[in-house]
């Protein structure tokens, strides 16, 4: 499904929130940068990133924290090694 956003479409809210939480293993951004929060559009009704409002409380959950440092390494040196 397509947006006239143009933002990426996810079905499910909890389908965003994995994505956020990959997009945060794969882009390693600062503290206050990148996708922080997930919505629903009201014009495609979808789920979408959004840098505004307040993070996520996924974020606050320490397993979803070591995991996305778990996951920055293996992806880290699975590049290196390619």
């Amino acid at each position: 499904m397509n947006c006239s956003t143009g933002k990426r479409c996810f079905e499910q809210e909890s389908l965003a929130l994995e994505a956020l939480i990959q997009n945060h293993v794969f882009n390693n951004y600062s503290p206050n940068e990148g996708p922080i929060n997930v919505y629903e559009c009201p014009q495609c009704g979808c789920w979408h990133f959004t840098s505004k409002g307040n993070k996520h409380s996924i974020f606050e959950d320490s397993g979803v924290s070591e995991r996305i440092k778990r996951e920055r390494v293996a992806n880290y040196w699975e590049r290196k090694l390619r």
